[in-house]
């Protein structure tokens, strides 16, 4: 792969909405877990409320929460820097409309990516509508010790919690002293262990793991980008290589998107010729049953 444009190009058309939609609560729950926000996600809402402008502008996540016995709106949006007054002034827009269109109680946490002065701000809309501005900084959290907690469970053959998942999908973001290059092959190394370890599900592999290529594309520049791809494609079992391999070949005709099915097909062909049942293929493969059984 020559470029990082190319990456992109490969990334986004491969991912599909099942392989997100279907996990969004599970993944935004262990995150919570992880900055230690007290509460469980009942249900993901459309974060469209606010037009500021020319066009609608959308919170990062919103979804609902029940704390004793009252459904609660959680908003929770990511920042790179510390808000100021424009943000502010977004977030004041943001709870109002959210408070005229879902009359719920909210909350509002601010995750950010460098070191922050104050935990929490209040804000007072009118007399029946406050809300608590709570900030987060993930550079309160150590890369090391994510690691460490992790290689440990591998090691000793403990459960890998979605908290665990989190911490790595965002490590990032987190405190450390290695390069971004090194923090981002360690997390992907890590997770391609957990998943082997867990059999977890194709389709989730990717969609974990595609956060952290996207931030590699994001972050790293040509030539350590270049490294990322090519570990992250030693990384692969001989079975996901021979897909990828098989994608690129033949979406140099058919169109990338294509071509990486019609590898999957073939290598779902060949396992069941080789005695594999119908479910571990679909694991393997990430296909539906019913378009395997049609490939026969």
């Amino acid at each position: 792969m020559n470029s990082k444009n190319e990456f992109l190009d490969k990334t986004y058309k491969q991912y599909n909405d099942y392989n997100f939609k279907s996990i969004l609560r599970q993944r935004a729950n262990g995150l919570l877990k992880f900055i230690g926000i007290p509460y469980e996600i009942e249900n993901v809402l459309s974060s469209e409320y606010t037009n500021l402008g020319p066009s609608i502008s959308r919170l990062d996540f919103v979804g609902e929460v029940i704390k004793d016995g009252e459904i609660i709106i959680l908003i929770l949006e990511c920042q790179t820097k510390l808000p100021n007054e424009d943000d502010i002034k977004r977030f004041f827009q943001y709870v109002s409309s959210l408070r005229i269109f879902k009359n719920n109680h909210f909350e509002l946490y601010i995750l950010c990516t460098q070191k922050v002065p104050y935990t929490k701000k209040d804000f007072v809309i009118n007399d029946e509508c406050t809300y608590v501005m709570h900030m987060i900084s993930l550079k309160d959290y150590r890369a090391k010790d994510i690691f460490k907690n992790i290689e440990d469970k591998l090691k000793n053959k403990e459960e890998i919690t979605d908290e665990d998942i989190a911490s790595l999908q965002v490590i990032v973001y987190t405190d450390y002293e290695e390069s971004e290059l090194e923090i981002l092959i360690k997390a992907r190394r890590l997770i391609e262990e957990i998943a082997i370890c867990s059999k977890m599900d194709l389709n989730e592999k990717r969609a974990i793991t595609y956060l952290l290529d996207v931030l590699g594309t994001n972050m790293l520049d040509d030539g350590e980008h270049e490294k990322y791809v090519e570990v992250n494609e030693m990384l692969l079992n001989p079975v996901e290589r021979y897909m990828e391999n098989k994608g690129r070949q033949a979406g140099l005709q058919a169109g990338m998107e294509e071509g990486i099915k019609e590898g999957k097909l073939e290598v779902a062909r060949s396992l069941l010729k080789e005695g594999f049942d119908i479910e571990m293929v679909v694991r393997i493969t990430g296909l539906s049953k019913e378009d395997i059984l049609n490939a026969k």
